[in-house]
Formats: C-alpha cells, structure tokens, sequence
C-alpha cells in the first residue's frame, strides 16, 4: 500500500471514529452518571426485594451469635426462682411479734 492510500485511510477511520464518539455521547447522555440512569429501576419488583431478603440472610448468617443466658437453677444470688421468704438480715427467719404491737421496734408510743 502506498504511503498517500494509508494516509487517506487513517484520515477516513479517524472521521469516522470522531463521528461514533459524537453519537455515542449524545445517546449515552455522559452528563449524568450510570448510578443516576438506573437509580429506581427496581423500585416494587417482587424479585428484587426476594433477591435482597436472601442476601441480607446469608451475611447475617456470618455474623457471631450473642451468648445464651444461663438458665437460673437456683444457685444464683440475684434472682431466685423461688418466692422470696421474710428473712433477717443474715437468713434467718424474723422472729414474731410477740406482743401483738403494730409497731416495728416493739415500743409502743
């Protein structure tokens, strides 16, 4: 090929890539950005909420669990699952009012 056919050439093929780049920018309309074009497409699609359902399983399904409470079997201080019974200060019994008084010293005023 002579040198003034492959010049005539590369002048054609770069018209004509000028040409496609003109038309692909007015048809993809680069001033608003691919996230904005699709933005909403999805908006009530029974699959895309079924799709985001099962993926939001699975990675909470890689999430550690919480510890279990203990159960209570009775041996804790705090909470006992027995009704609480009227004792003293160290556990034992508080002994009856033997006189009757409705006072809580036993004076009567």
């Amino acid at each position: 090929m002579s040198p003034e056919n492959l010049e005539k050439r590369v002048i054609a093929i770069e018209a004509e890539v000028a040409e496609l780049k003109a038309k692909l920018a007015t048809v993809s309309g680069e001033d608003v950005p691919w996230w904005k074009r699709i933005s909403g497409i999805f908006a009530d699609d029974p699959a895309f909420e079924e799709a985001m359902r099962l993926g939001r399983e699975w990675r909470e399904s890689f999430r550690p669990k919480p510890p279990r409470k203990k159960k209570n079997d009775g041996r804790s201080r705090h909470r006992s699952p027995e009704s609480p019974r009227k004792t003293g200060v160290r556990g034992k019994p508080k002994p009856s009012n033997p006189t009757g008084s409705s006072c809580e010293s036993g004076h009567d005023n």
